[in-house]
């Protein structure tokens, strides 16, 4: 029987990257090294697969620091895989999301090195989208570009403008278009702004690239100086190698990026990210009613988690979401709990939590009686609320972290699970800890 999880007999899919089920985090098993793969549902035959096709063998010769690298392709009558290069990292928008809006400088150093990697793309036909979801920074620096764009006439850089605007003000603009991010129901990832705002150096090109008239739009040339001018000394070399690239640069709009992988161009999306260094959230003194599990989260941040934005009640006090594609495999499903527990006095929340503390430490089987195996006994989390400890456990069927913390006369549970009997990245436990970040700012709002 063939293992449904190997892929060609070589790539295993470990773990679903996107909420469209179209992206994996995987492993070469002949190579020995990490990989992303996404599926490419081909279009029928004509121009636009004749298009895709050529896009794909591009990209298969592009090397460069800031394109994803394609490794190896597999093909189906009606459907391609990518076996990617694995970039760590987090996007443009989650970096801003996690850390608040960038300086100037790194904005501009950002756009320099976006800027490189389009022009090296396009010298070779190969058309990128450069929106703050395909922006990637990596760890070691790196500025990595993973999405391609449609085959539509574009013709100005109008989404770098986007990228650069969603990086200096920490939202995304309101260009007109639907350039603004978006999760699957079409919530925006971010409110939009009016229009181009602030003063700082790059807001007269920011301006610009965002100027519904296309005539009033820099070029790539003007939009090099104008960046160049800004960052750090540092970048200017990286940057300046490529001025001597010749041709205009094309690259499409945000929304047709967006379609293009629905249509099927490829999309590396990036790794979670590492959850920031703990700071205390100003909570109330107490709490005079239980708060709804299921307000304690917005749907983006449950999208963010692989998981249906809406989620469902589950008795008094407790919320699930589930993964919101039953047709993945087992081990690509994921679950969230997130329960409240309002006592009259905070020394009897006090009790509650040391209670479920102990019963935590002490558990062996699940609620329906399958042995339960604690890979990470309870262990407490200084700095969060009053009280807090996270463990892990599998029943070898599932995989799970619980974060517990008291605030106040209130103990909140959040676990959060996958299918399979490990978790080889840290994925629940990043997870689980970002969900519990998550309530306590919204317990902060509590009135």
């Amino acid at each position: 029987m063939s293992d449904p999880n190997l892929l060609a007999g070589r790539y295993r899919l470990l773990e679903r990257r996107d909420r469209t089920g179209t992206a994996w985090r995987a492993r070469d098993e002949l190579l020995n090294r990490d990989v992303t793969i996404t599926e490419v549902r081909l279009p029928p035959p004509g121009p636009h697969r004749d298009w895709l096709l050529g896009q794909i063998r591009a990209a298969a010769d592009l090397r460069h620091p800031g394109v994803a690298t394609l490794h190896d392709v597999i093909s189906a009558p009606d459907r391609m895989w990518l076996v990617l290069e694995s970039v760590e990292g987090r996007s443009l928008i989650q970096a801003v999301r996690s850390d608040g809006p960038l300086s100037s400088e790194r904005a501009a150093e950002i756009g320099l090195r976006v800027l490189d990697a389009l022009t090296a793309a396009h010298e070779r036909g190969f058309q990128l989208a450069a929106t703050p979801e395909t922006v990637l920074l990596t760890s070691d620096g790196r500025v990595v570009l993973t999405g391609v764009a449609d085959p539509v006439p574009a013709g100005d850089l109008r989404d770098l403008g986007a990228t650069l605007f969603t990086a200096i003000e920490g939202r995304a603009p309101d260009t007109g278009s639907q350039a603004v991010p978006r999760m699957a129901d079409g919530t925006p990832l971010a409110a939009p702004a009016a229009g181009p705002t602030g003063s700082g150096p790059l807001a007269p090109l920011v301006e610009g690239l965002l100027s519904a008239d296309p005539a009033h739009r820099p070029d790539a040339t003007s939009v090099r100086l104008s960046l160049e001018r800004v960052a750090p000394r540092s970048a200017a070399p990286h940057s300046a190698a490529s001025r001597s690239r010749r041709g205009p640069l094309v690259i499409a709009a945000a929304a047709t990026a967006v379609a293009a992988v629905a249509a099927g161009a490829f999309w590396l999306w990036p790794r979670p990210a590492a959850p920031a260094p703990t700071v205390p959230v100003p909570l109330p003194a107490s709490f005079a009613k239980a708060p709804d599990p299921c307000a304690l989260i917005s749907r983006e941040q449950a999208a963010e988690l692989s998981l249906n934005p809406l989620p469902s009640k589950e008795g008094p006090g407790r919320c699930a979401w589930k993964s919101d594609d039953t047709g993945q495999p087992t081990n690509m499903r994921y679950q969230l709990w997130i329960q409240t527990v309002r006592f009259s006095s905070g020394e009897k929340a006090h009790a509650g939590y040391t209670r479920f503390l102990k019963e935590d430490g002490g558990r062996a089987k699940t609620s329906t009686g399958l042995p339960l195996i604690l890979t990470r006994p309870p262990k407490a989390l200084p700095g969060i609320a009053a009280e807090a400890y996270a463990m892990e456990a599998t029943n070898q069927l599932t995989y799970y972290t619980g974060v517990v913390f008291r605030a106040a006369n209130l103990v909140v549970a959040v676990q959060y699970q996958r299918g399979g009997e490990t978790d080889p990245r840290g994925g629940t436990r990043e997870a689980a800890l970002r969900t519990g970040r998550w309530v306590l700012e919204s317990l902060s709002r509590a009135r």
